[in-house]
């Protein structure tokens, strides 16, 4: 059912596109992350299906970074099509380093102020709260504050430390009182301030595959964590982790098309085809992040249930990250964030 349904989808676009780009293409190198669920989501998901079904070669390279692209930018040589990006480089970068990408009739299949000009969005994130029922038993953490409060919840906590834009600095105000449509501006100094009370209990784990291995080991009892790591985490053993029912930061990847790319228009058809309900749900089943199209249905198995926070019975719960505000305020933030841990 599901692949007929691809197919459809792929028939759709190749009806209504008009060209599939430059010269004799015939291949794409798609960029992301490297190896883990979250890759394979997407080579399964998205590219194994448009490469079956349009003969297109697409081949995968990685890992995705900024500052490669740029080079290749600036010097003309451009050799990847399509790049997995964080969706403040999409809007900083627009019509710079990145191309404008027509979605068609999908503009409208996204939460609100996730879609860009020159970004897709490909995945969505929520930064939730687990603990290890290990440490806790049947007293767990209820809420925010509690990662915050080390005499109420003594214990060991880890989270990733090398980007503050994945929702830290939101979890931290949210745990301090501040409403979620009162966010933005972030008020940092207040954030920080509150990392301050768990500074002696705190792991900042500089690759997400530390912060799991800590959580796997039990040399942690509370998590703040993505949830495609969470749902990495369960998988490789670490059952004894649960997640807290409570406010979720929610963050999100886009697809983005290197300015130059000798292929951009076979680039745009191939984010069409990945953006549409069906290859969303299955990258969602495959890779434990969500999808980013709010039409697809993904039939998550029992260890994606436990983690989720991206459905729509929890809506209350999902607080979206203000993209414009981060793209204007990211340089600062992340000098803030870096001298904060170094202090």
């Amino acid at each position: 059912m599901r692949r007929t349904a691809i197919g459809v989808a792929f028939a759709a676009l190749l009806l209504t596109s008009c060209g599939t780009g430059g010269g004799d293409a015939k291949s794409l190198t798609f960029v992301s992350y490297g190896k883990g669920a979250y890759q394979d989501g997407q080579q399964k998901a998205f590219l194994e299906p448009y490469q079956k079904q349009s003969g297109v070669k697409v081949t995968l390279d990685g890992p995705s970074d900024n500052a490669k692209l740029r080079a290749m930018v600036e010097a003309g040589r451009v050799t990847w099509d399509i790049m997995d990006t964080d969706a403040f480089m999409a809007r900083e970068h627009c019509g710079t380093l990145l191309e404008k990408i027509d979605v068609g009739d999908l503009k409208d299949s996204f939460p609100p102020g996730t879609l860009s000009d020159c970004g897709v969005p490909a995945a969505l994130f929520g930064l939730m709260l687990m603990y290890n029922e290990k440490t806790y038993g049947d007293k767990p953490p209820t809420s925010l504050a509690d990662f915050f409060d080390p005499v109420k919840f003594p214990g060991k906590r880890v989270m990733y430390a090398k980007d503050p834009a994945i929702g830290q600095l939101e979890a931290s105000l949210l745990a301090d009182g501040v409403p979620p449509d009162r966010l933005y501006p972030l008020d940092v100094d207040r954030a920080l301030k509150v990392h301050d009370r768990i500074r002696n209990d705190l792991t900042l784990a500089q690759t997400y595959g530390q912060q799991q291995q800590a959580m796997v080991d039990n040399q942690a009892d509370l998590a703040l964590v993505v949830s495609a790591r969470a749902y990495s985490t369960l998988k490789a053993g670490g059952t004894q982790w649960k997640r807290v029912p409570t406010k979720v930061p929610v963050t999100w990847d886009v697809l983005v098309v290197p300015k130059g790319a000798k292929n951009k228009d076979l680039a745009q058809e191939l984010i069409r085809f990945a953006s549409r309900p069906e290859p969303g749900a299955r990258f969602a089943e495959l890779s434990g992040a969500g999808a980013a199209n709010t039409a697809a249905k993904p039939e998550l198995n029992d260890v994606q249930r436990q983690i989720d926070v991206l459905s729509e019975d929890r809506a209350a719960d999902k607080v979206f990250i203000d993209a414009d505000w981060w793209t204007a305020n990211y340089s600062k933030v992340v000098q803030a964030w870096t001298a904060w841990q170094t202090s």
